[in-house]
């Protein structure tokens, strides 16, 4: 009661309260959140300072710099441009609005902030970082080392310089010299992110795979294991052949937890192409050190989609108590898997009846009602699955089983094909689409399905691979061809592939 009373009582204060003090009481409050490391508080503060004083150019900046730390570049740059708005001549706003300029790929725009920064500070070093990295993007390589040393001409310890002048002499044919730079600049106890990951990406150019294992692990460490680069890592361990080294990163990686599912999706699909058994028996019984419930769920989901029930029974037996709300209807696919199906028809009930939204519940009701012939119900079971996780393989494949039973092959195929254009880089998905085209005996769509497929992951020698036996099953000489060379590329390829239509990221840390 006297929670509500306080809260009433400042009521009349916040109405009567001037709009510009109130305004910079909330861009207080959002750098505060920032500083903490609460990002989405940060940006609702500084929109509703920015609702309030719009003229403000300091919160549009305050907003760009948080939209930049959220990864959000294109709302950074609307942001800078706006700050730009009631001020032409902020030197931080035309400094940042040409780097995210870049890194968006708008050439022209960072190309003139970069010159209205220089005209006001004939030496700006971010101005002349941001014209080296247009020039790298428009393969102009003596130009771009030009303004690398002019940079370091400025200031002979400025990292920008060093790594477009190393990121133009890799691009124009001068790698060991690239690589040289970088290694000078490393000397000392700690090297920065960002010149490891620079070394790390003119290996990757020159396709260089062994080479790549010292930096990247020690980008790791710097990073404390962020996922990107540890995702990173365990590929390419895999790829160089040290299978139990990228299962123990993969453990730390679980262990440590990501709260960003792509992450998940991404071990999954690096998985699949390398291993069918990444969880070591004894690391299955340990999940109660998996600081994160969606590493279990996600985890113990490949386990049953590779078959493998005992390894998912000994996660699912210790996981953490944070992730047990979360494992009911996984348990229950274990009922169902020894056998025990009336049992696990109750539980399915019991879980829906406490939500009924829940997936692996509602998939495995689909297949019960699929079993018992009611189809009505498995439908609606089958779709409420598919709507409420677009992003879940299965969710789609229990579908396309439930039209499957009907006859509804029209269905089947569509399902599929919405699937995988959801999911163009889902082996398993992929993988179930070609068996039912085998069964249908439609080659020439699975060659298609095949060479998409390759298509969005091209450092895939394993989607190649699959492409290449449709093309032979078909007879097609000509896609052997297309499956052998992009094979061929794809052993020099050595990275994690970006979903389709990723824009490029010409920034400082972007792949060469």
């Amino acid at each position: 009661m006297l929670a509500v009373l306080l809260f009433s009582a400042t009521l009349p204060l916040a109405a009567c309260q001037d709009p510009k003090e109130r305004a910079a009481e909330l861009a207080q409050q959002a750098d505060a959140f920032a500083q903490a490391g609460n990002l989405v508080a940060a940006r609702s503060a500084i929109r509703e300072a920015i609702t309030l004083r719009e003229d403000e150019p300091e919160y549009h900046l305050l907003q760009g710099i948080l939209n930049v730390r959220s990864g959000l570049l294109v709302d950074a740059y609307r942001s800078f441009d706006r700050a730009l708005e009631f001020d032409a001549s902020n030197r931080t706003a035309l400094a940042y609005l040409g780097n995210v300029a870049v890194q968006i790929g708008q050439l022209t725009e960072a190309e003139d902030a970069a010159n209205k920064l220089l005209a006001l500070e004939p030496n700006a070093l971010p101005a002349l970082q941001v014209k080296a990295l247009v020039a790298l993007s428009r393969n102009k390589y003596d130009e771009a080392t030009e303004y690398g040393d002019k940079i370091l001409a400025v200031n002979p310890a400025d990292e920008a310089g060093t790594i477009v002048k190393a990121r133009a002499l890799a691009k124009g044919g001068h790698a060991e010299d690239a690589l040289k730079l970088l290694e000078a600049a490393s000397q000392g106890d700690k090297p920065s992110a960002a010149l490891l990951s620079n070394k790390v990406n003119i290996y990757r150019f020159l396709g260089q795979a062994e080479p790549m294992v010292p930096p990247l692990q020690q980008l790791v460490r710097l990073s404390n294991g962020a996922p990107r680069y540890r995702l990173d890592l365990i590929n390419l361990l895999y790829r160089v052949g040290q299978p139990e080294e990228a299962r123990k990163e993969a453990l730390n990686l679980l262990v440590a937890g990501s709260r960003h599912p792509d992450d998940y999706r991404t071990l999954q699909r690096i998985w699949w192409q390398f291993d069918k058994t990444p969880i070591p028996p004894g690391a299955g019984r340990s999940t109660a050190a998996w600081k994160e419930p969606l590493s279990v769920v996600t985890t113990v989901r490949y386990m049953f989609w590779r078959g493998d029930v005992a390894a998912a029974e000994a996660m699912l037996r210790t996981a953490p108590a944070n992730a047990q709300p979360l494992l009911a209807s996984l348990r229950t696919r274990l009922l169902l898997a020894s056998g025990r199906k009336e049992e696990a028809r109750k539980q399915v009930d019991d879980i829906l009846e406490k939500d009924d939204h829940d997936v692996d519940a509602l998939m495995l009701k689909a297949r019960f009602a699929t079993d018992d012939r009611q189809f009505q119900v498995a439908l609606e079971s089958a779709q409420l699955a598919q709507v409420n996780d677009p992003q879940n393989p299965e969710t789609y494949l229990n579908l396309a089983n439930v039209y499957r039973a009907q006859g509804a092959d029209f269905r089947v195929r569509q399902v599929f094909e919405d699937g995988l254009k959801a999911l163009p880089q889902n082996f398993y998905l992929l993988e179930a689409y070609i068996r039912y085209l085998h069964d249908s005996g439609d080659r020439t769509r699975s060659v298609s399905a095949t060479r998409a497929f390759a298509r969005a992951v091209p450092s895939s020698m394993r989607a190649w691979e699959i492409m290449a036996a449709e093309c032979q099953r078909a007879g097609d000489a000509a896609c052997m061809q297309g499956a052998y060379e992009g094979f061929q590329e794809a052993k020099k390829t050595v990275v994690v592939d970006d979903p389709p239509g990723t824009p490029q990221d010409r920034g400082l840390f972007g792949r060469i």
